[in-house]
């Protein structure tokens, strides 16, 4: 008997210590095991780590197989949706109007299947007609309209996470979880997209041997569906190859949380030594919004991702950091925007800027609340995910008046 397996029989009776042994060397591990097995027949606590480790999950094999023609089939509408009717409109107008509100409707769709209810059907379907009615007489791109533009698909984005979420909506940590999907979205969107570049360059680059033209048709055409089908795929494979967690999200938003945090710091002490005013500066201006969003991002996610070890943590210091550094940038850009409508006037674009940094810094003083309660160790970490998903509907009615009321308001210019 080897020494892994008799460290096995030795640690029956120590979950943890067989769960650390494992980790240590999974593949030592398994061939052990069935040593182990062979040792002590009747050992429940063996047979229970043999299942666990020979599961081969005939279930979700079928499932697998039952999903798949689903999203390919998906895919393959929004494809068609978002290319054909571009073929006779003009694509820039048509791309920035449609494209990203029916790649969540159709991330909605696929959802749906699984669960089939009549409420979000109806919902989804006036909302669809609706925005598409809507969108096709704003005129232009007027800043009201371009405002509306981007702000629609965050309301096709809160509908797809009511629909994800099912008749669990309202509970924080359903929407917790939501938040969670997107983190993995967002990796496995971009695994699938960096593959699909680059089957994308070695096929463009093999067919321009043999036509010249073949290149630009395949950019203008395919590669239309092959980017609807990113997101499409990169669900199929969260939902049903990895079911519902990777754990990659987690492990990135522990190694880029101090990394962001350095770098957010760096570029506005920096940015401030260097001269760069946003109260004057709009370019300036601009870039804090964008590194506020990132960071904010950055920071939900850390939390969310946050395991339930009991006590403080490295990261929970890190976060909290972060938290406080997104409040400063929002600070700083709240001040400016302010500034510049008391010189300037009031504009579409300043009106939705400073919502948003409104109904941001609210929430970020939310969290870092929550934060220094659990570091104080009056709350748990329970708390911390209420902060983080009570507050989503928010972000949504804010969304919803910019692309529906904005440009009325200010009659479309």
């Amino acid at each position: 008997m080897n020494s892994t397996a008799t460290r096995i029989i030795e640690l029956l009776d120590d979950p943890q210590g067989l769960e650390a042994l494992y980790r240590d060397d999974p593949d030592a591990f398994r061939a052990a095991l069935y040593e182990a097995c062979i040792a002590v027949p009747g050992s429940a606590t063996l047979g229970i780590w043999r299942a666990r480790l020979e599961f081969r999950g005939p279930a979700r094999q079928a499932d697998w197989r039952g999903r798949l023609p689903r999203a390919i089939v998906i895919a393959a509408i929004l494809g068609a949706l978002i290319r054909i009717p571009a073929l006779r409109l003009d694509p820039e107008w048509y791309y920035t109007r449609f494209a990203p509100s029916l790649a969540l409707l159709a991330l909605a769709v696929y959802f749906w299947i699984g669960r089939r209810e009549r409420w979000s059907l109806v919902v989804g379907t006036i909302l669809a007609l609706g925005a598409a009615a809507y969108v096709s007489l704003l005129p232009g791109l007027s800043d009201s309209v371009v405002m509306a533009l981007i702000h629609l698909p965050v309301v096709f984005w809160a509908f797809l996470g009511l629909v994800f979420m099912g008749g669990s909506w309202r509970e924080a940590d359903s929407r917790v979880r939501f938040v969670r999907y997107n983190g993995e979205l967002l990796v496995l969107g971009s695994l699938v997209a960096l593959g699909g570049i680059v089957f994308s360059g070695l096929t463009v680059a093999m067919f321009e041997l043999i036509s010249e033209k073949s290149g630009q048709w395949y950019i203008d055409n395919l590669a239309v569906f092959g980017a609807a089908a990113v997101p499409v795929a990169a669900t199929f494979l969260y939902d049903t190859v990895f079911n519902r967690r990777t754990g990659i999200a987690a492990v990135l938003a522990r190694i880029f949380s101090p990394l962001f945090l350095l770098m957010a710091a760096v570029y506005l002490i920096a940015a401030f030594a260097g001269g760069k005013n946003p109260f004057i500066d709009r370019s300036f201006l601009i870039m804090c919004n964008g590194l506020m969003l990132v960071v904010l991002g950055i920071s939900v996610f850390s939390i969310v991702e946050r395991d339930e070890a009991p006590g403080m943590q490295i990261m929970d210091n890190i976060n909290l950091a972060l938290v406080v550094v997104t409040i400063l940038i929002d600070v700083i850009a709240l001040s400016a925007i302010l500034f510049r409508i008391a010189s300037f006037g009031i504009t579409p674009n300043r009106v939705a800027v400073l919502g948003a940094n409104l109904v941001i810094i609210v929430h970020l003083g939310m969290i870092c609340g929550a934060y220094v309660a659990f570091l104080r160790r009056r709350t748990g970490f329970a708390v911390m995910r209420q902060a983080v998903g009570s507050y989503l509907p928010v972000y949504a009615a804010w969304a919803a008046a910019v692309a529906f009321l904005l440009p009325v308001i200010f009659r479309f210019v």
